[in-house]
């Protein structure tokens, strides 16, 4: 079976495998990876403000069935360039509560 691959904003790709195998990488201008999850990528959603990504940390074989409150949040604000690494399920509910913008790609729900 060959990978499903989605282009994201500022070079990201989604690389859909199943299970525990999905994976993000960031690309720049050079095609050099400048971050990786090298596993366990759940879902990714954005807008044109945000990227909003989660992860599954326990190793499962179906992560997509873990409880969100137990995934890992990573959100990269494509206006300026800047990414929060492991974000709690809590603290992105509360960034979504003050910044509407994220509330269309919410991956809390």
């Amino acid at each position: 079976m060959s990978d499903n691959i989605e282009k994201l904003p500022a070079g990201y790709e989604f690389i859909y495998e199943g299970g525990n195998q999905n994976r993000i990488y960031r690309y720049d201008k050079d095609n050099y990876s400048k971050f990786a999850i090298d596993s366990g990528v759940v879902d990714a959603r954005y807008n044109d403000n945000y990227l909003l990504i989660s992860v599954d940390t326990t190793y499962s074989m179906n992560p997509e069935k873990i409880d969100k409150k137990n995934l890992k949040y990573f959100i990269h604000n494509l206006k300026r360039d800047t990414i929060i690494k492991k974000i709690s399920f809590k603290d992105l509910q509360k960034l979504i509560k003050e910044d509407k913008t994220l509330e269309e790609i919410n991956i809390t729900k």
